[in-house]
C-alpha cells in the first residue's frame, strides 16, 4: 500500500448507510462530534477507532456537501 493505509475510501452512500446503522446514542455522539469538527475544535487524544474514523470521514463528507451546496 502507498501512503494511504486504507484499502479504499468509503463513498458518501456507504457513510450514510453506516450512520443509519448506529444506535441512537452513537448518532447523538456523532452529531456532537460533527458540530465540534465543523467548528474546528476536535483533537485526537485517543488512538483512532473504527467509530472515530467513520466520524472523521462523515464529518469531511458533511463539510464537503455543505460547501458544494453554497457554491453557485
Amino acid at each position: 500500500m502507498g501512503a494511504n493505509c486504507y484499502p479504499a475510501l468509503m463513498t458518501l452512500r456507504e457513510i450514510q448507510q453506516a450512520i443509519a446503522r448506529l444506535s441512537p446514542e452513537d448518532r447523538a455522539k456523532l452529531r456532537l462530534w460533527l458540530n465540534d469538527f465543523v467548528a474546528g475544535h476536535t483533537e485526537q487524544h485517543e488512538p483512532e477507532t473504527k467509530a472515530s474514523k467513520l466520524g472523521r470521514l462523515a464529518g469531511r463528507a458533511v463539510a464537503d456537501f455543505r460547501k458544494r451546496m453554497r457554491e453557485p
